[in-house]
């Protein structure tokens, strides 16, 4: 079953909210304020955040269309994104109805409905796709190993990961552990919808709408239509071309500006460490990764502590991040059921 006919519908629907409103601002822009939020600033401090109703619909049409090709109306979606002063939660719930497919918000709190009780309502309801972080990905899917349960013969077969920045090979490693298809989705605070990901899982820039560059040339600071964002990441330029054909630049997300340190070729990020450490084939798909005086401060997982000699995969995880990207590392590596307990 597809969706064709229900996306038609509601993006005219759309285009008629978008029709100018009476209340404009005096240079011509919609003046209309629909959602309030917060980000964090560099010092650790809470910003207001603004949309307007143009700002919020437009994110939304590109949304819609992005999971138009990855849902449809026979799915039934759990939608574990933060809402608490986050557009995101509420843009994707909208999004999956837009859709056609039915949603189960659980938010990501844990107070109403913890891990737990998700698994078993993932299995009362058959539950087809997961909208959530790659971190609460690899979490779910730990936990439901620990209470002796396999994720890869559950009923998902989409994850669709925001919120975080996160490597192919750590989509990859997801993907195994749930037996789905993965795909990824990019926004900031201020922009829930940055990126959107093709049929070959790049994600490409909103140009039609966001006017982007990049600090520091092709890789650093992602400044979108004039304000920093505190994201870093790498922007193709404008004559390399994804396979996938789209005119739109492919944007690669590298995480927070706090995560990243200056290496000997340049800009070094977590995400950029964690291709690394997902290059071994036998950790879980859990990763952390922090950056205290100059130094990668890495957390990762083993499936099966017993048969793996974690010294050794720790020293070569330690020399892989060294030799590819020129910075210092200290790894810790637990076993995938101590990983709740694991320092970050």
């Amino acid at each position: 079953m597809t969706t064709t006919t229900s996306l038609a519908t509601h993006y005219e629907q759309f285009l008629e909210l978008l029709t100018r409103d009476p209340r404009t601002a005096a240079d011509g822009r919609d003046g209309l304020r629909a959602r309030y939020g917060e980000r964090a600033d560099p010092s650790g401090g809470s910003q207001p955040v603004v949309l307007t109703r143009d700002e919020w619909i437009r994110n939304q049409i590109d949304l819609t269309l992005a999971l138009g090709r990855l849902l449809t109306e026979d799915d039934v979606v759990v939608s574990a994104v933060p809402y608490e002063l986050s557009f995101t939660g509420a843009e994707v719930d909208r999004v999956i109805e837009m859709v056609g497919a039915s949603v189960i918000s659980v938010g990501t709190s844990g107070t109403i409905c913890p891990m737990p009780r998700l698994l078993g309502l993932i299995e009362q309801y058959e539950v087809t796709a997961l909208v959530c972080s790659p971190s609460f990905a690899a979490e779910l899917a730990g936990l439901a190993v620990s209470l002796g349960k396999r994720p890869a013969d559950s009923t998902i077969r989409t994850i669709v990961c925001v919120g975080e920045a996160c490597s192919a090979e750590r989509l990859d490693r997801i993907g195994a552990a749930w037996a789905a298809r993965t795909s990824a989705l990019y926004g900031t605070p201020s922009t829930p919808t940055v990126a959107v990901a093709c049929d070959h899982g790049a994600l490409h820039l909103c140009d039609h709408r966001l006017r982007a560059e990049v600090r520091g040339g092709r890789r650093g600071e992602l400044i979108l239509d004039g304000s920093p964002t505190g994201e870093v990441v790498e922007l193709w330029p404008a004559d390399r071309r994804c396979d996938c054909g789209s005119p739109s630049r492919v944007l690669v997300p590298l995480g927070s500006v706090e995560w990243a340190i200056r290496g000997p070729d340049g800009l070094v990020s977590a995400v950029d460490v964690e291709r690394i450490v997902f290059g071994h084939r036998r950790l879980a798909p859990h990763f952390a990764c922090a950056v205290r005086d100059g130094t990668f401060h890495v957390t990762c997982a083993v499936a099966d502590s017993d048969a793996v000699d974690t010294g050794a995969m720790r020293r070569a995880i330690r020399g892989g991040i060294d030799e590819a990207l020129g910075v210092e590392a200290e790894v810790t590596i637990v076993g995938a059921q101590d990983w709740s307990t694991a320092p970050s």
